[in-house]
């Protein structure tokens, strides 16, 4: 069984699904990489994402080990960063194979 936000899966793919499915979690991951972000840099990279839901969703990816945060205390603040796990970093090419898939197989046709 796979706890994914409280909620059991029986199949490891339904339960990274709801993962990656959760508005604005792929867009964190891909936008992260291979690169160390503060909560700021992220925000302003990721347009659109409220802070209160960027909050959220790093949280759900901190607990699911697939963000880190590390905290460093210089002077009298906190320096906080976030990046991806080892776990995390091996999401990028599934991610990758998944984006190359909807390029070839998917209609991005928008009706207005």
């Amino acid at each position: 069984m796979y706890n994914v936000d409280e909620i059991m899966y029986e199949c490891p793919v339904e339960a990274l699904s709801n993962i990656l499915g959760k508005k604005w979690v792929a867009v964190i991951i891909w936008t992260m990489q291979d690169q160390k972000m503060r909560f700021g840099e992220l925000q302003r990279a990721i347009e659109g994402c409220s802070k209160k839901m960027l909050t959220q969703q790093l949280e759900l990816l901190m607990d699911n080990q697939i963000i880190v945060n590390e905290k460093k205390v210089l002077n009298n603040s906190v320096e906080s960063t976030y990046y991806l796990s080892e776990s995390g970093l091996t999401l990028l090419p599934i991610m990758g194979k998944m984006i190359e898939w909807s390029n070839d197989n998917l209609s991005c046709d928008r009706y207005y």
